[in-house]
């Protein structure tokens, strides 16, 4: 079925095996969906929201995603080899057993995004927004996440070797128990990572 069959608002639907390969998506809606081993490659999406979905066993490869929404979805058993995001906001996303790399991010929100025990070693999250996002147990080794918003997230048991984190916001991150050689930082940071040793920084 052409996704332009479906109307410009899709809800509460199920859809199996669909073939959606290079296909456009503008702005349409897609609300409480669940989508079953579908094959999503080079499908091209601006301004579409998906609300609440589901993909389950989705090949997103070489997809290319702009001003989209994937707010509160869940990505489980698929692919996203080689897909970008340009200004996209997935809060609330959880990825669950899904190929995150290579993968492009360029601009958008991704807060209280679910990466736990993801493997995004080199995965640039430069300048994005991840306020309370779960990196816990991920694989970040040579991650940049220059100048992102890190407030409140979670980096408990992370791989963070050869990251860089200039410029980056931590305000409310548990530092302590990471292995931050290796890892680029600034000034700033270096103070908070001391006073979650235990130093006591005087001038």
């Amino acid at each position: 079925m052409e996704p332009s069959e479906l109307g410009d608002i899709v809800r509460d639907q199920r859809i199996t095996g669909e073939d959606w390969f290079r296909r456009e998506l503008g702005t349409q809606s897609f609300i409480n969906c669940i989508f079953i081993d579908c094959d999503f490659t080079e499908i091209t999406t601006q301004g579409t929201v998906f609300d609440h979905c589901q993909f389950l066993g989705v090949q997103f490869n070489s997809s290319v995603h702009e001003t989209s929404r994937f707010d509160n979805c869940e990505f489980r058993d698929s692919s996203l080899f080689d897909a970008t995001f340009r200004n996209c906001k997935l809060t609330g996303a959880r990825f669950v057993n899904t190929a995150m790399r290579p993968l492009t991010i360029e601009g958008g929100v991704w807060s209280w995004v679910n990466f736990f025990g993801a493997d995004l070693r080199s995965v640039k999250f430069d300048g994005l927004t991840l306020e309370e996002s779960d990196f816990g147990e991920a694989r970040l080794q040579k991650a940049s996440f220059k100048g992102a918003d890190l407030t409140r997230a979670t980096l408990r048991g992370a791989t963070i070797e050869g990251v860089d984190f200039t410029g980056a916001s931590l305000d409310g991150v548990q530092l302590g128990g990471l292995d931050w050689r290796k890892t680029r930082i600034d000034g700033q940071l270096a103070m908070q990572i001391a006073e979650s040793l235990g130093a006591t920084i005087t001038n």
